[in-house]
């Protein structure tokens, strides 16, 4: 597939042309310029004439052609956004390069300027080049190494951003700030770690809402690791948290301008009309005022995702019997030097939550019970041939809703299934209802197996 670039033959679609050639030369791919004129919004340095477009077409391309580059041209003589966007070869481009400026004013009517709208409604990643395209270009030819920061979360537009970072690093060297936005406040709520009540007890650091709680780091870099994976290629790999509130595009761009980076790299939704309004969009936010050169990689990217059993199962445990057939079958399904995590909530009465008040971080079991949970639950470890093959983890907690703390805990502990036994005994030592299992399955952002009693 070749790589195309979108040039005006203005001097900033230049410096992108020549990026474009140098990145082509490097994935042994066609380069295609696609000469785009808008007759309606004219630039000063544009030619006057479609013969003289497509001379200096032709001139661009001689100067960029060599031995191993082929440069083929294309003159689209109708509005700029339209032609590109319907073009086959833009369509099916294996990266599409564009210049950030040079295409003359914006017309009242239009919503966003010509790079914004590729990005939004093309079906390959769109590298928007900025004033550091010689840098680029000598990234791609091998004399330098480039710094890229990729916004990542959990979202499948995130896995296709990290997906291309593997193709760019085949290109060239590059050190990865693998970067993650976060809120302390909505972190803490959703692994179930407490803000601390006595605030006058706290170290002054720790009062700032925007410092986040070293229990919930420990989780996020934890999750940030799993979500970027290996990236094959010379280059460092650097995880960054970001905390902090509002606009997830300006912490975005606040990281990209601390670190001096050279490309942001960000997956888009493109979403379209009232939801785009409703949701935001991250990607247009970075286009619009970043400093830096930016690719936004589309949804259709492939994302490849290895077929794997999981590494860790997460068993709510209520000592009722059908406890004992959710671990036997947690441990059928978790690999060799897999992790079964057996979790008890404790139903919080309305005698404890004093005590509750004073806690901070995850609320263990009743000083008075934890013994003797602990105790009961390693009771439930199985001894048989095959068991020792599987790593035993335990844990006891406080909640009023079990649902939500079950939750909790899977995200605290990073399983990837969880699997419940219901009973259907309305004693306090058997509230693994099925009521709780529709709720956990409702609520739960993990695979959940249910076994009915």
């Amino acid at each position: 597939m070749p790589v195309v670039c979108a040039t005006n033959l203005s001097e900033s679609s230049s410096r992108a042309a020549r990026a474009a050639a140098a990145i082509a030369s490097r994935l042994r791919e066609p380069l295609w310029l696609l000469g785009v004129l808008d007759g309606d919004h004219p630039i000063p340095e544009g030619p006057a004439s479609l013969e003289e477009a497509r001379e200096r077409l032709r001139a661009e391309a001689a100067r960029l052609r060599t031995a191993d580059l082929p440069v083929e041209t294309r003159l689209l003589e109708h509005s700029p956004g339209g032609a590109l966007l319907n073009d086959e070869l833009a369509q099916h481009a294996r990266l599409l390069v564009v210049a950030a400026n040079g295409w003359g004013s914006v017309s009242p009517w239009r919503r966003a300027p010509l790079h914004e709208r590729l990005a939004q409604h093309s079906q390959v990643p769109v590298l928007v080049v900025r004033r550091n395209a010689d840098s680029l270009a000598d990234w791609a030819q091998g004399r330098r190494r480039l710094l890229v920061l990729v916004g990542v979360d959990d979202s499948r537009t995130s896995a296709a951003a990290v997906a291309w970072l593997r193709e760019l690093r085949h290109i060239g060297p590059c050190d990865v700030v693998a970067t993650r936005v976060c809120s302390p406040v909505e972190e803490r709520e959703r692994l179930g770690i407490h803000t601390p009540v006595h605030l006058e007890l706290l170290d002054p650091v720790v009062r700032r809402i925007e410092v986040l709680d070293p229990q919930v780091e420990r989780v996020l870099l934890r999750e940030l690791a799993e979500l970027v994976g290996e990236l094959p290629g010379e280059g460092k790999l650097e995880p960054h948290l970001e905390p902090g509130f509002g606009r997830l595009s300006d912490h975005l761009l606040h990281a990209a301008h601390t670190r001096g980076v050279d490309l942001v790299v960000v997956g888009t939704h493109q979403r379209g009309g009232l939801s785009r309004l409703w949701h935001g969009s991250v990607s247009a936010g970075v286009l619009r005022h970043a400093e830096q050169s930016v690719t936004c990689v589309p949804p259709t990217q492939p994302v490849v995702r290895k077929t794997v059993p999981p590494r860790a199962v997460l068993v709510p445990i209520d000592f009722s019997e059908a406890c004992t057939r959710a671990i036997s079958e947690a441990r059928a399904l978790v690999r060799p030097g897999g992790r079964v995590h057996l979790l008890h909530v404790h139903r919080l009465r309305s005698s404890e939550r004093a005590w509750v008040l004073d806690q901070y971080g995850v609320v263990p079991e009743p000083p008075r019970e934890q013994r003797l949970v602990m105790e009961r639950l390693k009771a439930l470890v199985p001894h048989e041939e095959g068991a020792q093959q599987v790593q035993w983890t335990m844990e006891g907690v406080t909640g009023e809703d079990v649902a939500r703390a079950i939750c909790q805990a899977t995200e605290r502990e990073g399983v990837d299934l969880v699997c419940l036994g219901t009973s259907r005994a309305r004693t306090h030592a058997g509230y693994l209802s099925d009521a709780v299992a529709r709720a956990l399955v409702e609520r739960c952002r993990r695979p959940v197996v249910v076994l009915h009693a």
